[in-house]
Formats: C-alpha cells, structure tokens, sequence
C-alpha cells in the first residue's frame, strides 16, 4: 500500500478542518427562529458547505478521499452533538430534535456529493 503524498495530506487536513468550523457553525444554527417559528438555515448551510467543499477538494486533490472523510466527520460530530452530557443535553434538545435530524441527513448527503463525480484526470 502506497502512503499518501503531502499535497493530498495536507488538502485532506485542511478540508477537515474546514468541514469541522462550517459543520459546527451549522449546527449552532439549528435554534435560528423568525416569529418563533423554526427555520433551517443550518441543515440547508451544511447541505451547501459540505458539498462545495468536498466538490473543491475533490478538483484541487483529484482524490475521493477528503469526501469520504468528510462523512466520518458527520457522523463524529452528529454523535457528539446528540449526546448528553453531566449537565444534561450537549447541543440538542427535544424541541430541536426534528431540526437536528435534518441537520444531520443534509450533512451526511452534502458531503457525499462529490462521491458521485466522475473521477478528474
């Protein structure tokens, strides 16, 4: 098995982090209301982030790889997200529950986009 060049660990390490800033600021913005009422301006924000950055990548890299690791990071995140911790709820609660779900299949297909692009020569 062949290890991984430095361009593409260096591009994987960025989109990561990257994905990780925008998935978070998405999922602080599950709660945003107009007249009370829940909007879902982050699961549409982390739809569009995932799948732009995992598309740039996938141009800049020519690897699926960063994708792949963008959903593991879904995943991670999403798991983090809904558990509980000493103090009760980490970032979900009930009345969020639905909008959290949305949040999580709209980042899990975001990021799994670019998986559907033919490969770049």
């Amino acid at each position: 098995m062949t290890e991984p060049s430095s361009p593409l660990l260096i591009g994987v390490t960025v989109t990561l982090v990257l994905g990780a800033v925008l998935d978070l600021f998405a999922l602080l913005l599950l709660p945003f209301r107009v007249g009370g009422h829940l909007v879902p301006v982050g699961p549409a924000l982390v739809l569009a982030a995932n799948a732009l950055l995992g598309w740039a990548a996938l141009r800049l890299l020519g690897s699926r790889l960063p994708a792949q690791l963008l959903i593991a990071l879904v995943v991670i995140l999403s798991l983090v997200a809904a558990g509980r911790g000493p103090g009760g709820d980490l970032l979900v609660t009930r009345d969020l529950q639905t909008m959290f779900m949305l949040y999580a299949v709209a980042a899990a297909v975001g990021a799994s986009i670019p998986l559907f692009v033919r490969r770049t020569r």
